[in-house]
């Protein structure tokens, strides 16, 4: 039963309404956001925060309150304007778009957005409650989910990106990746528009953070964040109602009369580098050039409006468009026939709806495009015995949801002149089984259903409340809550080897038990309400040397092999087959080890890895995350798992987990009221750490981030803990 009080926070960077200051007037907004969350009638009441600058603007915003509740979030102009023109539009923008060469970033910037995101975050924490759904939209307010968890872990979020997430190569190059990645890790839930958008960002994920994630969730630091792909959409009745109006008959009927060509293509974009409108106009040049039987019988509509006019970048987008009109209207243009008719200006909402039903191709060139609701609206604009033919941009998130049209990549301008010569050609019976196709795709997945879906999902989410923080120990006291969780018939030590018992060195065969260490574990293996257990990913035949003497049982290559203290066998947890990965993995390796200075191979018997910390630091990490990637997309579907650990990238079969191995361990060795005291140094350690955290005390030896619930500062306070807890351990019983 959902609670009657629950809210949908819907966040944008501005509200779906703006105020004209001459005529007093509130309209509704542009784009595709505010089209389809306006289509969307969502069960739970609405409320909609957003920034304004204007406190007057602000005061007629909140009586638009007819469907939902409009919340402003004021800020001053000058903040607005760094964080929103010199960081969202000179710097997310175009590096999300491939567009490199034009980002402009600076710290004062960053510090805007930050401060901006941060204002946003204590506003809705203000009016917001755990039972709401807070769902975050856009590049604008990607740290957000960081923000408002951290006031409270409680909130459910969702986050959706309306641009392409860029591809690994092109994420590494913002100068603060890592602070957007972890920042959104935050949310719950994360959804993009396509699927190649969301591979991107796990693979950035992996390659910037080393989060392992699957297409449906990432864990990071005890959070799971759920991940999925929501293609937007819009409303079909809303667009039929508009576009079959009285009005745009009339501008059908007026425009008809200036337009004489047998065969109209269209052209609807904002004038950004994004949109790809010159690419377009060479395409149509090529088309013209490549079959002389168009000239005369085609036309292109182009309507490009305005945006950014005063950013170079546009300026000299707009001058190059300028030239390229010219030159195809001088080269192909006569007296009566004008082969580009360029509009540079927006339209309203009836000329637009006009142009889409009288013209027989609609042209979307987009070089990177986050969906495209222009062409889904053109197609349920159309009349279905006369419909029109979409060439889509390949490079468009519509591309995936709209297969039946005519894909193209734009850059190749014979292509997109082929493709206009095929429209052109296409026999009205051919155009109208198209669009019935494309109509009923569009028809079923509604702006409706695309919220429906995201939101479905988002409250499928169970609460995540984190655990305890992390509190940093100073191992010569000891805290009165680990004797409390402590406090049971026996405690069974789990001590990972390397950067835990010993220091990590740059040779893995340098690594020895020191006599002070060695006659410390003696000493606690002495005690019978004790159960010491080694779990390290060793290969058993290095750590049954180190151990030799001492009784304590031993999990080999992260849990294995297992060997209890009283005996000399091994118990082989292995089931899968090696022989599927192993090679593979030892030859990539091997060339990764071959280019890369003092890197090299440690064979196991279940795992293979590739060491590189005594190797040249920058090169050496670019080059373990990229064999990370590289290992996971060949062995992919294989009994194997890839780990990008601390200097290390090692493949290891399913079975060496060391969490897999406590769920083994404690249903076999473990009594209900037995205790875990837990230490770990590294990512392989988090798995242990989750598994046993609810049986007593997670440790986690030296910085990073963690799921312990404690931390010691570094390798060399483990003995001194170690002896707190045996005078522990001899108060307890006395």
């Amino acid at each position: 039963m959902h609670s009657e009080k629950r809210k949908i926070f819907v966040v944008s960077n501005r509200l779906p309404y703006t105020h004209d200051k001459k005529t007093g007037k509130v309209v509704r907004g542009t784009g595709g956001l505010v089209s389809a969350l306006l289509a969307y009638k969502p069960e739970y009441p609405m409320v909609w925060v957003g920034s304004e600058t204007d406190p007057e603007s602000a005061a007629a915003m909140k009586e638009m309150s007819d469907t939902f509740t409009s919340v402003p979030v004021m800020l001053e102009n000058n903040l607005y304007n760094k964080y929103y023109d010199e960081l969202c539009n000179n710097v997310l923008w175009p590096l999300f778009h491939y567009e490199g060469d034009l980002v402009l970033f600076t710290r004062d910037a960053w510090q805007a957005y930050e401060k901006v995101n941060k204002i946003f975050a204590e506003q809705i924490a203000k009016i917001a409650t755990p039972d709401d759904m807070i769902w975050i939209h856009d590049f604008h307010l990607m740290l957000l989910p960081q923000y408002l968890k951290k006031i409270n872990p409680a909130f459910k979020i969702g986050f959706f990106l309306h641009i392409p997430f860029p591809s690994s190569e092109i994420f590494r190059q913002l100068p603060v990746r890592e602070d957007i990645l972890k920042a959104l890790l935050h949310a719950d839930q994360i959804g993009f528009h396509e699927y190649s958008y969301l591979r991107h960002f796990t693979v950035s994920l992996k390659a910037q953070l080393g989060v392992n994630s699957t297409v449906f969730n990432a864990d990071y630091e005890g959070h799971r964040v759920k991940l999925g792909v929501y293609p937007i959409s819009i409303d079909p009745a809303d667009i039929k109602e508009r576009a079959f109006t009285t009005s745009v008959d009339e501008i059908i009927s007026k425009y008809k009369k200036n337009v004489n060509e047998e065969h109209v293509i269209l052209g609807v974009d904002r004038l950004d580098y994004s949109k790809g409108v010159e690419l377009k106009l060479e395409g149509l040049r090529r088309a013209l050039k490549k079959y002389p039987e168009l000239r005369g019988r085609l036309t292109l509509i182009q309507v490009a409006v305005p945006t950014r006019t005063r950013v170079p970048a546009y300026a000299r987008l707009k001058k190059r468009v300028d030239q390229l009109v010219g030159t195809i209207n001088g080269e192909f243009g006569k007296p009566d026939y004008m082969p580009v008719r360029y509009i540079f200006s927006s339209v309203s909402d009836s000329e637009l709806f006009a142009l889409y039903r009288m013209s027989d191709t609609l042209l979307v060139t987009s070089k990177r495009d986050g969906m495209n609701l222009v062409c889904m609206e053109y197609i349920l604009a159309q009349e279905a015995n006369r419909a029109g033919t979409v060439i889509l941009s390949e490079f468009a998130g519509a591309a995936s949801l709209l297969s039946e049209a005519t894909i193209i990549n734009p850059w190749d301008v014979d292509s997109t002149a082929d493709a206009i010569k095929v429209a052109f050609d296409r026999s009205p019976e051919e155009r109208t089984e198209v669009h019935k196709s494309l109509f009923s795709t569009l028809s079923r997945y509604s702006a409706s259903e695309w919220g429906k879906s995201f939101l479905k999902d988002l409250n499928s989410v169970k609460a995540q409340i984190p655990t305890i923080p992390i509190t940093d120990l100073n191992y010569r006291s000891w805290p009165a809550d680990i004797s409390k969780n402590l406090d049971g018939p026996t405690v069974h030590l789990i001590l990972d080897y390397d950067g835990t018992l010993t220091p990590i060195k740059g040779k893995p065969e340098e690594v020895h038990l020191d006599a002070a260490t060695r006659y410390i574990l003696e000493r606690i293996c002495e005690r019978p309400d004790v159960q010491v257990c080694i779990v390290s990913g060793r290969m058993r035949s290095y750590l049954w040397k180190e151990f030799e003497g001492i009784p304590v049982q031993i999990a080999a290559e992260h849990g294995a092999f297992y060997r209890k203290s009283e005996s000399d066998q091994w118990t082989n947890l292995m089931s899968s087959d090696l022989k599927t990965w192993y090679r593979v993995a030892e030859r990539v390796m091997s060339d990764y080890a071959e280019r890369v200075p003092h890197a090299f191979i440690e064979k196991k018997e279940a795992a293979v890895t590739w060491h590189y910390r005594m190797s040249p630091p920058g090169f050496a990490d670019y080059q373990g995350k990229k064999l990370a990637e590289e290992l996971e997309v060949g062995l992919a579907n294989l009994p194997v798992n890839i780990l990008l650990g601390s200097k290390v990238v090692e493949a290891r079969a399913n079975e060496c987990n060391k969490g897999d191995f406590f769920r083994w361990y404690s249903k076999r060795y473990m009594n209900p009221g037995d205790r875990v005291l837990c230490f770990g140094d590294d990512r392989t350690d988090e798995d242990i750490f989750k598994a046993c955290q609810s049986r007593g005390v997670t440790m986690k030896v030296g910085p990073g981030p963690t799921m312990a619930q404690y931390r010691l500062p570094s390798q060399g306070s483990v003995n001194e803990f170690l002896l707190q807890f045996l005078d522990y351990l001899k108060k307890k019983n006395k």
